[in-house]
């Protein structure tokens, strides 16, 4: 942007040149001591009153030793990857249809109030679901006790070793079981503390396999949760 000047002295405009050393003539930018800005000291009246200098507060970490209640908690199979039915022709071989991605669920979590290790919080919830086993430290804990980390999606699971005889129509599927879960903790001698409140979904156990589109599906074998989701599977790839 090209910068205006206000000049005060009238005469300087009809002869700028006899007036060119005037001391009486002044001139104002529009951005008063652009010409000669200098940097305020950090700390100083000034740059407290202007709000150059911000220091924020550090995070307040949540008390060792605490209690959480898991409330709202919904635990169901989803299924999350299919093949197409692929119709064996030959001896028993491995499946070669490649498996699709049907869901992409993502493991997070949310909280507010003093913060949590995230891992310490997942131990937790493990621990809660019957995944992991109470008193272990959850920072030797590689796996997150079975839990998918914040962040990860989830897997499909393939291992492409179903076999199957001449002639089957076979479908392999993967599957997991998503877990949502509010909580609260908190510490001991709670009134003097602020509780943490949060969120966590993540998922568990997996399941998967090969089914024949021609085999009927077993009445509650492998529990209602994990039937619909090999249903749907049959749905999506056999076409029944």
């Amino acid at each position: 942007m090209k910068r205006t000047r206000a000049f005060t002295c009238a005469a300087a405009v009809l002869v700028a040149g006899l007036l060119a050393g005037a001391s009486g003539c002044s001139s104002t930018p529009d951005d008063p001591g652009a010409s000669a800005k200098k940097s305020k000291a950090a700390g100083s009246p000034t740059a407290a009153r202007t709000g150059a200098e911000q220091v924020s507060a550090p995070e307040e970490r949540a008390c060792k030793g605490g209690t959480y209640t898991w409330f709202n908690m919904q635990r169901h199979y989803v299924l999350n990857g299919v093949t197409d039915a692929q119709v064996l022709t030959a001896k028993p071989t491995k499946m070669t249809e490649p498996m699709r991605r049907l869901r992409t669920d993502q493991a997070s979590l949310e909280s507010e109030g003093p913060r949590l290790d995230a891992k310490a919080v997942f131990y937790a919830l493990s621990v809660r679901i019957g995944l992991a086993d109470k008193g272990e430290d959850p920072e030797d804990l590689e796996d997150w006790s079975g839990l998918g980390e914040p962040g990860a999606y989830a897997h499909l699971y393939d291992d492409g070793d179903w076999t199957g005889g001449v002639g089957s129509r076979l479908v392999a599927f993967s599957a997991v079981e998503m877990v949502d879960a509010d909580f609260r903790y908190t510490c001991k001698g709670g009134k003097h503390h602020e509780p943490t409140v949060g969120h966590v979904t993540t998922w568990g156990r997996d399941l998967s396999g090969a089914l024949d589109c021609e085999d009927p599906l077993p009445e509650g074998a492998s529990g209602a949760a994990r039937e619909a989701a090999v249903r749907e599977a049959v749905r999506l790839s056999c076409g029944r």
